[in-house]
């Protein structure tokens, strides 16, 4: 939701810096002292991608026109990252059009082939120094830093701080946009930090829709993690809720309820790496929840083997670029080496949510073995591969 003072601010500097900022085309908002954050949706106009919030400053759903939101239709959210440094450069914020490899990439195909497309913007909280300080406000509101917001001057500021973490503001603000959304077809993505906002989210709506207190018109068919990030070590803001003695960690937390949300409701999880954060000092590989899900590992050849950010960034724009282009094709390696096509489909955000269902599981993963030199999908073959 928007509010209070915005002013125009050209930024003497750029700071783009961590895990999930994108450094290529950017929505922008820009600041004074106010706090933008919430759901918005997204068309195209002539060429060009434009937003509306979904909400207004009450929280009212905010009449739109079809071309941006319509109940009937199936719906996305994408859940951004850490964000740090963003807000110094003029609040910047990520988008679904970008520049890749030189080649211009879009979400376009989601709309063409008739879905809402939409964004939850945590971009302020996300603006931490410290990647552990922006996770804690996924889950908590009483985390290390509270839920303090960055302002384009580099300062924090808490004078419009709410006092709920990200999550459950992602619960409230999602469940009202889409009550009554009937297309029966609702889908999650999350990256890096924003797996476990999508994941945390999902999960509270599974925890509603059991209580009868949310419609199940409002619960997510299907969950993308895209080359997820999760940090090492308990949390004491988590508590332990396993009564193990030990405090719970956040890919603890996230496998639980993704392992929940099968049981209770079937969905449908794929879980796409792209780079080595995973082996970074403070990251969590979460290995356990490898076998429950739909593994599947991208390989960007055509970035540096050491661009361990871009190829981290390029797990989104692999995923929302993958709509617009038929399902890559599986494929295994016969006895003289030679690839053979199985007559499945491969993992993207094209391929069913059946197909998706039927990969899960601590059998099978697949590996990215052709298009590995291109930004675009249309080139690319999965080798189904044996754990």
């Amino acid at each position: 939701m928007t509010l209070i003072n915005r002013k125009i601010f050209n930024p003497i500097f750029s700071i783009l810096i961590g895990l999930a900022v994108s450094f290529s085309n950017l929505v922008e908002a820009t600041g004074d002292e106010f706090l933008d954050y919430g759901l918005h949706w997204v068309r195209v106009q002539n060429g060009a991608e434009n937003q509306v919030n979904a909400l207004d400053d009450n929280g009212n759903i905010v009449p739109t026109i079809v071309n941006y939101y319509d109940d009937s239709r199936p719906t996305v959210i994408y859940f951004h990252g850490w964000q740090n440094g963003s807000s110094a450069d003029n609040y910047s914020r990520e988008s679904f059009t970008f520049e890749d490899n030189g080649n211009s990439l879009s979400h376009l195909g989601w709309k063409q082939r008739g879905w809402n497309v939409g964004i939850f913007y945590w971009n302020q909280f996300a603006d931490e120094g410290e990647v552990k300080n922006a996770e804690a406000k996924l889950w908590s509101a009483s985390g290390p830093k509270g839920m303090r917001y960055r302002l384009d001057d580099g300062s924090y500021s808490t004078a419009q701080s709410p006092n709920k973490s990200v999550g459950e503001l992602a619960f409230e603000q999602i469940t009202t946009a889409l009550a009554n959304n009937t297309s029966g077809n609702i889908r999650f993505a999350g990256h890096s930090l924003g797996n476990q906002l999508a994941v945390f989210t999902a999960s509270q709506i599974n925890d509603a829709v059991n209580s009868g207190t949310v419609s199940a018109n409002v619960m997510p068919n299907r969950i993308a993690l895209l080359d997820p990030f999760w940090s090492k070590n308990g949390k004491s803001y988590l508590g332990d809720q396993n009564g193990d003695g030990s405090h719970d960690w956040t890919g603890e937390r996230t496998r639980w309820a993704i392992s929940e949300m099968i049981a209770d409701q079937d969905v449908a999880v794929e879980w796409y790496k792209s780079s080595a954060i995973y082996d970074l000092w403070i990251g969590d590989q979460n290995t356990p929840l490898e076998g429950i899900v739909n593994l599947n590992h991208l390989r960007f050849w055509y970035l540096s083997a050491t661009d361990i950010a871009g190829k981290h960034i390029n797990a989104r724009h692999w995923y929302f670029q993958s709509m617009g282009d038929a399902e890559p094709e599986e494929v295994t390696i016969n006895w003289w080496g030679r690839r053979k096509t199985t007559g499945s489909d491969a993992a993207s955000a094209r391929t069913s949510d059946n197909r998706i269902r039927n990969m899960m599981g601590d059998d099978h993963q697949w590996d990215q073995v052709e298009g590995r030199y291109t930004a675009k999908t249309s080139d690319d073959q999965f080798e189904l591969k044996n754990y």
